[in-house]
């Protein structure tokens, strides 16, 4: 979740896509106004790969200099925690982070060498108490996730499963995924979908993270 800004809020959602997983760009502009226009690839990749637009601002607003500060305050509340990894003393990453204090999220931020003026706003968070992210472990474990029960090869169908099951298995990853989803790629019927998956839950392998959405714990 980020802003579509040029430099680290581009890759950031180029990330995510290229790792198959959705992502979410708040504009301060409306959501049928791309801006920066030179991000247009990246925009219609969003809207048309994994992920989605989103601003408060009518239909064809442009991007005004008010704008931006008030969505970024959307970027921290849908956001589980805030990382900042470059910014001036008067950044609008410091404003996000503000709002993230105020809305009950974790912020961190990357320390960089203390000439470079894009690493002062973040020598001042972590000064603020904010948590260094000295490395992506930090913000994987902030969400939950443990390195051990990451696959390494990347490989799923490598726990002798059932072939029913695996089948279901396969479709599942770190993200939660629905159960109107999961019958679309499975072609199962609601009922052995569940069937299955219950019986993947009852041997550790997934897990209900919330009504009808599953991970995969191995």
């Amino acid at each position: 979740i980020s802003g579509m800004a040029l430099g680290i809020d581009s890759e950031g959602h180029k990330g995510a896509l290229e790792g198959k997983m959705p992502t979410f760009a708040v504009l301060g502009s409306g959501v049928d106004v791309c801006y920066p226009k030179s991000n247009r690839k990246l925009y219609e990749r969003i809207l048309w790969e994994n992920g989605g637009i989103i601003s408060e601002c009518p239909l064809g607003s442009g991007p005004v200099s008010w704008h931006f500060p008030a969505r970024n305050r959307i970027i921290s509340a849908l956001s589980d925690a805030v990382l900042v990894v470059e910014a001036k003393e008067n950044s609008g990453s410091l404003i996000t982070a503000g709002f993230a204090l105020e809305q009950g999220k974790m912020v961190y931020a990357i320390p960089g060498a203390v000439t470079d003026e894009l690493s002062r706003g973040c020598h001042k968070l972590i000064y603020d108490g904010a948590g260094i992210a000295y490395c992506p472990e930090i913000m994987l474990e902030e969400l939950g996730i443990s390195m051990e029960k990451v696959t390494q090869n990347g490989e799923k169908n490598n726990l002798g499963l059932a072939r029913d099951l695996n089948m279901v298995y396969s479709c599942l990853d770190l993200f939660p995924k629905g159960t109107d989803q999961l019958m679309k790629e499975t072609g199962l019927s609601v009922t052995e979908l569940m069937e299955r998956l219950i019986t993947l839950e009852l041997n550790g392998y997934v897990k209900e993270v919330s009504r009808n959405y599953y991970i995969r714990l191995q």
